[in-house]
């Protein structure tokens, strides 16, 4: 037995069950990819909150994330110097793993 969920009733029913884990934004992010990969697959993705939880992390910056990973960013002595390291961190996650861009709200990433 198998329920179609809306964005809402996704991220109500996982609000209900992980209220700390991803924000709204988020959460509205990975229900538009999980859409676009049930689409891809031709095949129903799993509503699992846990699983989900497990695979993806929130972070306030791209940055912020690809530091956790190794990246090194240039000297950001100045506002320039830090929106490029910013998008230089968002292209390293990129390369490496799916990335859900929330723009200045940060990003969700499929944990590697």
């Amino acid at each position: 037995m198998k329920i179609t969920l809306t964005e809402s009733e996704f991220i109500n029913r996982f609000l209900a069950i992980r209220p700390n884990q991803f924000s709204r934004e988020a959460l509205a992010a990975l229900f538009e990819h999980l859409g676009e990969l049930e689409r891809e697959m031709q095949e129903e993705v799993e509503f699992d909150p846990i699983g989900i939880c497990c695979d993806w992390t929130e972070y306030a910056s791209a940055l912020e994330c690809a530091e956790g990973y190794g990246f090194e960013p240039k000297d950001s002595s100045d506002d320039e110097r830090a929106d490029m390291s910013e998008r230089d961190a968002l292209e390293f996650l990129q390369d490496n793993t799916t990335v859900l861009d929330l723009g200045t709200n940060g990003v969700v990433v499929l944990n590697y």
